[in-house]
C-alpha cells in the first residue's frame, strides 16, 4: 500500500511571490483560481490506510489558508496520518496557531518558508506579514510539541543574513535551519534576485540546456518510479487531480487530462489510494516516463549522459 502523499490543501494564498504560478501566469489565468481539497473525500481516501505520511505544501496556494484547515488536519490524524506542513506562516492569529498546535504532535512538523529577516523576507515573499509569522512561531514553541524547520531560499538581497537568520531560528526553537538553492531568479524579469555563485545549484546549467533545446538528450532517474511501479510522493492538487509529482502539476507542465480521476473512470468522491495503483493507465504512464521523458522530467530528474 502506498503511504506517502503530497497534497495541496488549497490554491489560496495571501502572498504574490514572483515565480508562483498565481503571479507568473497571472495574465493567462486572468483571475485567481481558488480551489480547496474536499475534506470528506480526503477522509474516504485515507480511510483504509493503516499509516500515511502526508506533506501539505502547494503549487498555487499555501495550506494554512484552507478555510477549514484545523478540521482537515484532524481528519488526517484520525486516519493515522503523519502531517508535514510547509507554509509562509503569514496572516493567521495567535488563537489560530494555538488551535493548530493542539492538533499536531511531535511526530508531525511545520516548515516555515522564511527568506530573510524582517527587512528582506517580503522582497520575494511579497505581502508577507513578519509580525504574525513570529507570533505564530512563538505560540508553537511555547504551547505545542510539533517540531519546526526554517527553510531559507537564498537570493541576492538576503544572502548576507544567513548567519543571523540561523541564530534567530535557534532562539525561536527551530530544530532545523535549511538553506535552499533555487532557480527562482532565472527568468529575465527576476534576474536581480540572482545570488552569489556558491548559492547556485550546479544543475542550473543542465536546466538551461533543457529549456533551450527540446532535443537535448538526458538520462533520467525518476523519483516517482521504483521497480517500474509508482513510488512516492504522488501529488494531489486542490481540485482533487493527482500527478506523479508536484512539478508535473504546475501550470507550465500541467498533465491534468492524464491523471484526472474522471478520465480514468474513478469516482473522486469514493476513491482510495489503492484504487489509483490498481489502474492500468496509471501504471503504464509511470513506465512510459522513463522511455519518453517530457521537459519537466528532464529538468527535475534528468542528467546529461
Amino acid at each position: 500500500m502506498h503511504n506517502s502523499w503530497h497534497i495541496e490543501a488549497t490554491s489560496k494564498c495571501t502572498l504574490d511571490c514572483p515565480l508562483c504560478d498565481r503571479t507568473w501566469f497571472y495574465k493567462t489565468f486572468k483571475k485567481r483560481l481558488l480551489h480547496e481539497i474536499n475534506i470528506d473525500h480526503l477522509d474516504y481516501f485515507f480511510s483504509k490506510t493503516k499509516y500515511a505520511r502526508v506533506s501539505l505544501c502547494g503549487n498555487n496556494g499555501d495550506p494554512i489558508y484552507h478555510s477549514k484547515f484545523h478540521s482537515l488536519c484532524e481528519t488526517l490524524k484520525k486516519n493515522n496520518c503523519e502531517i508535514h506542513i510547509t507554509t509562509n506562516g503569514s496572516a493567521r492569529s495567535v488563537n489560530w496557531w494555538r488551535e493548530l498546535g493542539v492538533v499536531l504532535t511531535e511526530n508531525d512538523s511545520i516548515t516555515f518558508s522564511i527568506d530573510g529577516l524582517e527587512d528582506t523576507n517580503h522582497i520575494y515573499r511579497k505581502n508577507a506579514d513578519w509580525d504574525s509569522i513570529i507570533k505564530g512561531i512563538e505560540i508553537l514553541e511555547n504551547e505545542s510539541t510539533v517540531p519546526k524547520c526554517w527553510k531559507f531560499i537564498v537570493f541576492d538581497h538576503n544572502q548576507h543574513q544567513i548567519d543571523q537568520a540561523k541564530q534567530l531560528s535557534q532562539k525561536l526553537g527551530f530544530v532545523e535551519f535549511r538553506i535552499e538553492h533555487s532557480d527562482r531568479w532565472l527568468p529575465e524579469e527576476s534576474n536581480t534576485f540572482k545570488p552569489a555563485a556558491q548559492f547556485i545549484d550546479p544543475k542550473i546549467e543542465h536546466q538551461k540546456k533543457v529549456i533551450a533545446d527540446p532535443d537535448y538528450f538526458v538520462e533520467i532517474d525518476p523519483f516517482c518510479i521504483k521497480n517500474n511501479k509508482p513510488s512516492n510522493q504522488i501529488y494531489i492538487d486542490a481540485e482533487g487531480y493527482f500527478y506523479p509529482c508536484c512539478w508535473m502539476a504546475s501550470y507550465r507542465y500541467k498533465m491534468k487530462s492524464i491523471f484526472s480521476p474522471k478520465a480514468l473512470g474513478l469516482n473522486i468522491k469514493g476513491i482510495t489510494e489503492d484504487d489509483i495503483f490498481k489502474n492500468k493507465e496509471v501504471i503504464n504512464f509511470f513506465k512510459d516516463i522513463r522511455k519518453t521523458p517530457n521537459e519537466c522530467c528532464k529538468l527535475k530528474c534528468g542528467k546529461q549522459k
